[in-house]
């Protein structure tokens, strides 16, 4: 589905369907709903990530990333928002409010991380084989198979998908973001693609792998 299709709903429906993301036949629903969702309050909540960065002499590039979490935090909990219990009874309103809330609780988390589990030395994964590594003649082998089994799970999809899964497979801890560094590399590696686009991406790899999965049993 084009997220341009549903360009036109209201914005209290758009929420609805984002909530189809745990059901596989309505995640291209959800992740449509999303886009929409994005475009319509980015701008505002990027204004208001800014404002509350400035505060405490964070930057523009402190204030997308703060914008990212909130989005992303959204995404994953979608039922997290209720109308019902907004002050505002306009669905734009309470929703845009409801971002700020997400955007000063994700500030306190930017401005005091956790103990990190990254240490820096993170590269975007392209294969399951790294060519700088000598491995044993067995485990090698079984990489390949692998590897092959892995490409043809993806090979209706874009090499994009591939990288964008091993990745975030191998790094993403419960929790966490990857470290902004690896996102930087990753960002180059993909091209520039969109974080939307990403996500997508990322949904779409990870339901080909449950798809290759269950014809297997």
């Amino acid at each position: 589905m084009d997220w341009q299709e549903l360009k036109a709903e209201l914005t209290i429906d758009l929420l609805e369907f984002v909530k189809l993301r745990g059901d596989q036949e309505g995640i291209d629903w959800s992740n449509a709903a999303f886009v929409n969702l994005t475009f319509r309050f980015r701008q505002d909540l990027l204004e208001k990530c800014t404002e509350l960065c400035h505060k405490i002499g964070l930057t523009e590039t402190d204030a997308e990333e703060l914008a990212n979490r909130v989005f992303d935090k959204f995404y994953k909990y979608p039922n997290g928002f209720n109308a019902g219990k907004s002050r505002s009874k306009n669905p734009e309103t309470a929703f845009r409010l409801y971002l700020y809330g997400i955007a000063r609780k994700e500030l306190y988390d930017l401005v005091h991380p956790d103990e990190s589990p990254y240490d820096g030395s993170e590269e975007p994964i392209t294969s399951l084989i790294q060519p700088d590594k000598e491995y044993p003649r067995e485990e090698l082998a079984e990489l390949k198979i692998a590897e092959a089994e892995l490409d043809k799970a993806f090979s209706h999809l874009t090499p994009k998908h591939k990288i964008i899964y091993l990745t975030y497979t191998y790094y993403e801890k419960e929790g966490k973001y990857l470290p902004k560094r690896l996102r930087e590399k990753l960002d180059v590696v993909l091209g520039g693609l969109a974080k939307s686009t990403i996500r997508v991406y990322k949904q779409e790899a990870k339901d080909a792998i449950k798809k290759m999965q269950d014809a297997k049993k």
